[in-house]
């Protein structure tokens, strides 16, 4: 069993900039399987994909890739929505009309391929993007896996992949979670099948923020002391799992 209470909210997906990760570099754009931006740190050493959550590549995730290649990585940020255009504002109500015409199945198809293609050796997903992580590990990916705060009971889609908490407790791979004990989006239950879970399974390494909700790595740049001293350890600990 390696399940980790961490240190002491309401929380959401990103939408905004984090003072805390720096000014972003300049991503590339790319287009081969998958859409998306570029960033190469210095001496890059590590290949790395990040999933994100439903708003796609917002300035949390730009600056956040920047963040990342920072420490010495190549960062690719990958774009699920690019097919789908813009979104006409940034609410959760677009967001959810433009995420209901993304096919989960094909989605990951491509992802799958594209980390192939570019010996991608680990992934960060947060929220939907930590379901893809997930569905990756399912069919095998066996690098760097860290799903932030996903979504394991799944999402409704046209062309669905499977609930995570179908398969967690036999899962063959390693993966990191980081999920807040107070997520509002999984609510008591679900925390407590995913903690079970990962009681059950050691390839399930879990980091549970007591006191942190949905998104709580916006809490970087929050004014309460102890939420604050969860994200800031969260962030360390991915950084210390991949680095």
């Amino acid at each position: 069993m390696k399940v980790y209470a961490a240190l002491e909210g309401p929380g959401m997906c990103h939408t905004q900039k984090i003072g805390f990760f720096g000014e972003p570099l300049s991503g590339a754009s790319f287009t081969h399987e998958i859409e998306g931006l570029l960033f190469r740190g210095p001496d890059a050493a590590r290949r790395i994909a990040v999933f994100p959550d439903i708003y796609g590549l917002t300035d949390f995730y730009k600056g956040y890739a920047s963040y990342i290649a920072g420490q010495g990585a190549e960062v690719w940020l990958t774009n699920p929505w690019a097919p789908f255009g813009e979104l006409p504002e940034m609410t959760r109500e677009a967001a959810y009309e433009r995420r209901h015409k993304l096919k989960d199945r094909a989605h990951c198809d491509r992802l799958q391929k594209f980390l192939a293609h570019h010996e991608i050796d680990t992934i960060i997903g947060f929220c939907i993007g930590g379901n893809f992580a997930f569905e990756l590990a399912r069919r095998g990916y066996d690098g760097t896996n860290i799903p932030i705060y996903p979504l394991p009971w799944g999402m409704q889609n046209q062309d669905p992949v499977a609930p995570a908490f179908d398969y967690l407790e036999t899962l063959d791979q390693q993966v990191t979670i980081l999920m807040g004990e107070a997520d509002h989006l999984a609510g008591p239950e679900n925390i407590r099948k995913l903690s079970g879970a990962a009681a059950i399974n050691d390839k399930l390494t879990l980091y549970l923020y007591s006191g942190s909700n949905h998104g709580f790595f916006t809490d970087i740049d929050g004014n309460d002391a102890a939420l604050k001293a969860n994200a800031r350890n969260a962030i360390e600990k991915v950084n210390q799992t991949v680095f």
